[in-house]
């Protein structure tokens, strides 16, 4: 069965889109298998229609075998222990586990969101990354492509790794049509750290997100489901790079 976490290094990253993607590849390719969405948290939201479960529900209609589950939701826009504070609405970090494992047991392909970054606080003592080492779940880290990506990755990673966490790579999301200096290097550089780059979404408008889905399979690796092959894009970083270091 597969079991994996979407996390970022930081928040309003992208995890949703990336999610939304894998959701629409791997439903794809395993049209009799049962998936189940986990959005374990989510704060700033009134309604399912523009919650995250939502967004990848809109995105992913095609299939009847997907089901959505959250267990805790708050109106405000702030970290999910802050809002369960004011809402009084305490988490509770085992039941949450206890109901993760439920949906688990019933579903082929298991998928959760969390929120925020790995450290945003679900109660007093735990974390989100506590909820991934927990859970002994395979992480994917959604990563940006800019100036400070490479601190907040490699952070990251070390934070994973010091938890034992089965770290799977990353996928780079909002990667620019006409990319930087940072943007085209920053991808070159993970890649030299052996960090693996499981795919490359671009960035674009609102109104060409379907654009995205339609074509989904170029931008995440073949374990998610796709065909997007990293070596042929680091090259073309490389040269990008040299050209404009010349």
């Amino acid at each position: 069965k597969m079991f994996i976490f979407i996390t970022g290094n930081d928040t309003e990253i992208g995890k949703t889109l990336v999610t939304s993607l894998i959701v629409k590849l791997l439903s794809k390719k395993n049209k009799t298998k049962k998936i189940s969405i986990i959005k374990p948290v989510e704060s700033g939201i009134e309604s399912f229609a523009e919650s995250d479960l939502g967004f990848i529900k809109k995105n992913n209609k095609h299939s009847k075998l997907i089901e959505y589950f959250n267990f805790y939701t708050f109106s405000d826009p702030i970290s999910p222990y802050t809002a369960s504070l004011i809402e009084k609405d305490k988490i509770k970090f085992n039941t949450l586990v206890k109901k993760i494992y439920e949906v688990k047991k019933n579903s082929d392909i298991t998928i959760i969101e969390g929120a925020g970054g790995l450290m945003v606080p679900l109660t007093p003592s735990k974390k989100i990354i506590d909820l991934i080492q927990v859970l002994e779940s395979d992480c994917y880290l959604v990563v940006s492509p800019s100036l400070g990506t490479i601190n907040h990755t490699l952070l990251s990673i070390e934070a994973l790794k010091s938890r034992k966490i089965s770290f799977k790579g990353i996928v780079i999301n909002q990667y620019p049509e006409n990319p930087g200096i940072s943007e085209i290097y920053n991808p070159v550089f993970f890649s030299d750290n052996k960090i693996k780059i499981n795919g490359v979404i671009p960035k674009m408008k609102k109104d060409k997100i379907p654009i995205l889905f339609s074509n989904a399979d170029k931008y995440l690796s073949k374990e998610l489901g796709g065909k997007f092959n990293i070596k042929t894009f680091i090259k073309s970083r490389n040269l990008l790079f040299k050209k404009s270091i010349l």
